[in-house]
């Protein structure tokens, strides 16, 4: 149907929100505030915890209504709910219904110039973006024996013609239970657009992707500039910067989330510390690393070097890594004072005594970076394993100590909290790879909590052989919480240390970055293809077969 009075649309919003936090950052109010103008009413609907700030912010905005329910039945049953609240008599004066969520963020293009050109199509429904199926069944759940083009759940947008009918009715009064992300796509993403055309109910998405049919399933994720630079697509998928390379690397190999991020930094169309706070918050630290491929080839700087202070653990190689940080404006170098009295520490090295870890001695820092040169919490005696190796390693992929400056440069990004090392792939060290979330215990989980750390990461982007360069904010606010929990802490390992300062960078809304010289690049390069090589000949030839595939092979 055609909107009958297209100056004074009676349209409605249904907005489903959930954090696992329960917490509606900036995201969520700058989200609504690019689309509510166009609403008449929202009903916002939560799934589980809902802070108090977020509460009263949800209840503050103007015609607005705030329903919680239990954490249930995914975004369809927080529709169905809101449909319920709204009252089928109450809908039959709706000219549009609008159902979407917090898995979109924006607006980044014109959400006046969507509506404006969607009112004027003579369709049922419609939505944004479609995904465009598949030809297979990915769950076993499905109506149909193949996964069929759909409107996603995101937003879809329902008319009068359509909100008025029986089928529309007993959609929602028949809405199966959803007890996991698979029935949530199968039983109503991927059903809803199939379903509903069959009772001859026309629709179209916003943002035509027909021509990327034969390039992409899913071109909101894959190609998220393109359908907002040259598409008008008002908004992208939240997930797309943190839902893992695996996520586009069977369809190609692509650097999607690095582009997006990259592309609304460099528009001005999207604020991007609300974008770097909220990533820290609500996504993994790994995750985020590896879909946005945070890597940092050091390359000669002519930033402005800033005030740096190096600390250097007081144990054993202590020496080496005072050398490594001579660039540094400070040098500290910290441990027990009963260490430090055996030491005779070398001219322009200040040495302080701490009572639990050396980060102790950055409490009240005033320097910009800190260059941690920590003991490497490598066992001395594993063979294979060679300490000194390992160390040269971590310093070298850190451009320590000839090219402080080029490394400092990587934090003229307001989003860098650290650069760490890159992993090393020679003799015991490659068979470390994929376990990084080994480290986790329970009594590194108690010193987070007592150090107020609320981050948490399955497997964080940890400091490699004790070595990393940190924002001095970071240092001082942790080593300063160090300090005074000090005689409440679990006496922990070096690793768990590394994991500490990770989760620490991420609690102040910062990432990681994996720092590694050109060289260095090039050697790993060669390595890690002879790597790859070897272990897919020794698994044995699939024809055609993706890396994906080869990993549900083995497995």
């Amino acid at each position: 149907m055609r909107l009958a009075n297209l100056d004074a649309v009676r349209r409605v919003g249904i907005f489903f929100f959930y954090d696992g936090d329960g917490v509606a950052d900036e995201t969520v109010t700058t989200l609504l505030d690019g689309v509510q103008p166009h609403f008449e009413r929202t009903i916002v609907v939560v799934n589980g915890a809902l802070d108090e700030a977020s509460r009263a912010a949800f209840e503050a905005r103007p015609g607005t209504e705030l329903l919680q329910r239990e954490n249930r039945g995914f975004d369809s049953w927080a529709y169905k709910t809101a449909i319920e609240h709204i009252g089928w008599d109450a809908i039959a004066e709706i000219d549009e219904l609008v159902l979407y969520n917090f898995t979109i963020l924006g607006p980044v293009a014109s959400v006046d110039a969507m509506f404006d050109d969607m009112d004027a199509r003579d369709l049922d429904f419609w939505g944004l973006t479609v995904h465009h199926g598949a030809p297979f069944d990915p769950w076993g759940l499905l109506e149909t024996p193949t996964l069929p083009e759909h409107i996603q759940s995101h937003w879809i947008a329902v008319r009068a013609s359509m909100l008025q009918s029986a089928p529309f009715r007993r959609y929602w009064d028949e809405l199966p239970p959803i007890p996991d992300y698979a029935h949530a796509v199968a039983k109503h993403e991927a059903r809803f657009t199939h379903h509903f055309a069959s009772f001859g109910f026309r629709w179209e998405p916003f943002v035509d992707t027909a021509d990327l049919r034969q390039t992409t399933f899913y071109p909101l994720n894959s190609m998220p500039v393109e359908l907002i630079r040259d598409r008008g697509c008002p908004v992208f998928k939240r997930k797309t910067l943190f839902a893992g390379i695996d996520s586009v690397i069977d369809e190609h190999a692509t650097g999607n989330a690095r582009e997006l991020y990259r592309f609304l930094a460099e528009s001005g169309r999207y604020d991007m510390g609300v974008l770097d706070r909220h990533l820290a918050r609500s996504a993994d630290q790994r995750d985020v690393f590896e879909t946005m491929h945070e890597w940092r080839i050091l390359t000669p700087s002519t930033s402005a070097m800033p005030s740096t202070v190096a600390l250097v653990e007081a144990s054993e190689g202590w020496e080496q890594r005072v050398e490594a940080v001579r660039g540094a404006d400070r040098i500290v170098l910290a441990g027990a004072p009963g260490t430090l009295a055996a030491i005779e520490a070398p001219a322009g090295v200040e040495p302080i005594g701490v009572r639990t870890h050396p980060l102790e001695a950055l409490a009240g820092a005033q320097e910009s970076l800190a260059v941690l040169a920590l003991a490497d919490g490598i066992p001395a005696e594993l063979p294979g394993l060679d300490r000194d190796d390992r160390r040269a390693d971590a310093l070298a992929s850190l451009g320590l100590p000839d090219r402080l400056a080029d490394a400092a440069a990587a934090f003229d990004d307001a989003a860098v909290g650290a650069l760490v090392s890159a992993p090393a792939l020679q003799r015991g060290w490659f068979g470390e790879l994929g376990h990084e979330a080994d480290g986790a215990t329970a009594r590194l989980e108690t010193a987070a909590t007592r150090l107020a750390i609320r981050a948490r990461s399955s497997a964080p982007v940890v400091p490699q052989a004790g070595t990393s360069i940190v924002r001095g904010a970071v240092a001082a606010s942790l080593g300063a919480r160090i300090r005074d929990a000090a005689a409440e802490l679990p006496r922990l390992s070096a690793d768990e240390w590394a994991r500490l300062i990770a989760l620490a960078v991420q609690d102040e809304g910062l990432r990681p970055r994996v720092s590694i010289t050109a060289r260095l690049a090039e050697q790993r390069l060669s390595v890690m293809q002879h790597q790859l090589r070897g272990l897919a000949g020794a698994m044995g030839r699939g024809v055609g077969e993706s890396y994906t595939q080869l990993l549900g092979r083995i497995g």
